[in-house]
């Protein structure tokens, strides 16, 4: 007699660590948060060194260079999912983060180019990654 209870004791004992075991995997399930990366897409457009400070200037540090930016033109778009509202002005400096010949082509630009930087960074964020750099030839306004 004493082994059908054996065999109902360890069948009842499997059962409940059986539902244990679903009941912690359920509740794991029920409080993962799922992460989110929260990015600006930054669109500035200006010049290197400007000769006048007519309007917003701004530091742009490249490569541990300080250059003068004049922003004539800015665009921020937030990306799905951030709260808020993109800042209204710039941080007084932005460090550029991007391959070596973007770097080059924001330190090798002259006074006189339109330059115009795209990249992503955080919301509020001081460091920009550079995704494209165009300069505007000389001579075009």
């Amino acid at each position: 007699m004493g082994f059908p209870t054996r065999i109902i004791d360890t069948a009842a004992w499997l059962l409940v660590t059986a539902l244990l075991g679903s009941l912690g995997a359920a509740s794991a399930g029920a409080h993962t948060i799922e992460r989110t990366a929260i990015r600006e897409l930054v669109r500035l457009q200006g010049y290197v060194d400007p000769a006048s400070a007519a309007e917003e200037v701004i530091r742009l540090s490249v490569r541990g260079r300080d250059l003068s930016f004049r922003i004539t033109d800015r665009q921020v778009f937030i990306t799905v999912g951030a709260a808020g509202r993109p800042a209204e002005k710039e941080p007084p400096r932005l460090v550029l983060q991007g391959s070596r010949e973007l770097l080059a082509r924001v330190e090798g630009a002259r006074p006189e180019q339109r330059v115009t930087l795209l990249g992503e960074r955080r919301p509020g964020g001081t460091e920009l990654f550079l995704a494209a750099v165009d300069l505007c030839p000389t001579g075009v306004p």
